[in-house]
């Protein structure tokens, strides 16, 4: 079995603490919490932790970067060559010639029911 020692490493120096809050904020089961009395990010619920990088990737668009969960297994995503038809950026073909026109018939209608 493949044991894994994860880790999350906050640089309380770089870290803009309370006036941005983004990785407390992105994360999704609440391990992350604002110490009031410590005044800094803290790991509060870390058993709970799903390690889908959230919060790292919300410190990161901030530019800060103070932010690291060390020790898991990472995957560079690449966009998808298929082109989003929602986003306007593909072409629509039209369809094909030579089909049949006329009123759609049923599987049952086919079948006889």
């Amino acid at each position: 079995m493949l044991e894994q020692k994860i880790e999350i490493v906050i640089d309380h120096e770089r870290c803009l603490g309370a006036s941005c809050l983004n990785c407390v904020d992105s994360c999704p089961v609440e391990v992350l919490d604002w110490d009031k009395e410590e005044r800094k990010v803290a790991v509060v619920n870390f058993q709970e932790c799903l390690v889908c990088l959230a919060c790292e990737e919300a410190c990161r668009e901030d530019g800060n970067e103070c932010f690291e969960v060390e020790g898991c297994i990472r995957k560079e995503f690449k966009p998808s060559p298929i082109q989003d038809m929602w986003a306007g950026t593909g072409t629509v073909k039209p369809p094909m010639e030579g089909l049949p026109a006329g009123k759609s018939v049923s599987r049952t209608e086919k079948l006889g029911f």
